[in-house]
């Protein structure tokens, strides 16, 4: 019960995070157009353009990292474990779960470190350093959270029979 309405959150948030990738990637667009038209039109370009733009394109991936992730559009190597035996594969996703999980709580640690040490303003931006990272942390965050409850669901399920196809014996196809 509890799962479910994380995962429905999570889903949410995967949601927004694309949805505000998308904006970011919008007003690159549009301020490297006006840009472009000014340099055409005045023969003078706007200062303030490539650092914005460095700032939103830093943004966009950062929001589109959980993204990415939670759609299951990363890179998965799995050559391996699709051939081994069923209670094999799981052991050895459970084990890559943990490697995951133990992966993005080096990174979340680290951000106690970074953050602090990011001090200084953006040159023609005018917010602090610190804020480029902030969306990494946050979707690292979100996908520890998500790994967690997939380890908690595949202990759950750990030894119970797959229910793939339409079988009456229990066996897939």
């Amino acid at each position: 019960m509890v799962g479910r309405a994380l995962d429905t959150v999570l889903t949410w948030v995967g949601r927004a995070f694309l949805t505000i990738a998308n904006g970011l990637l919008l007003a690159m667009l549009a301020i490297n157009l006006a840009n472009i038209l000014s340099r055409l039109a005045f023969d003078k370009g706007i200062i303030w353009v490539f650092p914005w733009t460095g700032v939103l394109f830093t943004w966009c991936i950062f929001f589109a990292f959980y993204v990415i992730y939670r759609r299951g559009q990363d890179v998965a190597i799995d050559v391996l474990t699709r051939r081994l035996p069923d209670k094999a594969r799981a052991v050895a996703e459970i084990v890559v779960m943990f490697l995951v999980i133990c992966l993005m709580t080096v990174i979340l640690w680290q951000a106690f470190v970074l953050l602090p040490r990011q001090v200084g303003r953006i040159d023609m931006v005018g917010i602090q350093r610190y804020w480029l990272s902030v969306p990494l942390f946050v979707s690292c965050a979100l996908i520890l959270i998500d790994f967690i409850l997939r380890v908690v669901r595949a202990v759950q399920t750990f030894g119970q029979p797959a229910r793939v196809g339409n079988t009456s014996e229990g066996h897939s196809e």
